[in-house]
């Protein structure tokens, strides 16, 4: 271990009070790369973004990850969660990940009540819309694709992504 990680097992988070999976129907579902790993949605999520920041270019190995975020009640694993394993940094930077073939998988944001999604993980095709690149002061020279709003930066907070991709912050 190494003063600027840890690898412990993913954070279990608590069980959250509304279940929309018992009001709605099953909308998206996604898993890892080898199938242990599987997870719903009870929302279609409708924008992304694109971060270009050091740590999201190591985590995918390409230029840059594309990602969502989903309310934890919209939120369900369906198989695997013993599988995963979580690696982070001491500035909260964590990486969730199937144990058995290594992809990202999705995790809890923090201490919030919104969970990270991988798209690349999504089972079905999705008609969604960039809201963003972000920290593109980072971004590779070869890296060149960016949306129509791009921030040299990461976000200002997360209520900003929260309100470009439109995710509802209401309980």
């Amino acid at each position: 271990m190494t003063a600027t990680s840890l690898l412990m097992p993913a954070f279990k988070p608590a069980i959250n009070p509304v279940n929309r999976f018992s009001m709605e129907r099953h909308m998206t579902s996604g898993q890892c790369l080898c199938g242990t790993v599987r997870f719903s949605l009870a929302v279609e999520p409708r924008f992304f973004y694109r971060c270009h920041c050091t740590l999201c270019r190591k985590q995918t190995g390409v230029g840059h990850n594309l990602a969502t975020l989903v309310k934890a009640c919209d939120f369900r694993w369906d198989a695997g969660q013993g599988a995963i394993t979580s690696w982070r940094k001491p500035s909260g930077y964590r990486n969730d990940f199937c144990s058995q073939c290594g992809s990202t998988v999705p995790n809890p944001l923090r201490e919030s009540p919104y969970f990270w999604i991988p798209l690349g993980l999504l089972d079905v095709e999705l008609s969604m819309e960039c809201v963003g690149d972000f920290c593109t002061d980072d971004a590779m020279p070869w890296d060149e694709h960016r949306s129509e709003k791009s921030h040299g930066a990461a976000p200002d907070s997360l209520g900003f992504i929260l309100h470009e991709l439109q995710v509802d912050t209401g309980e």
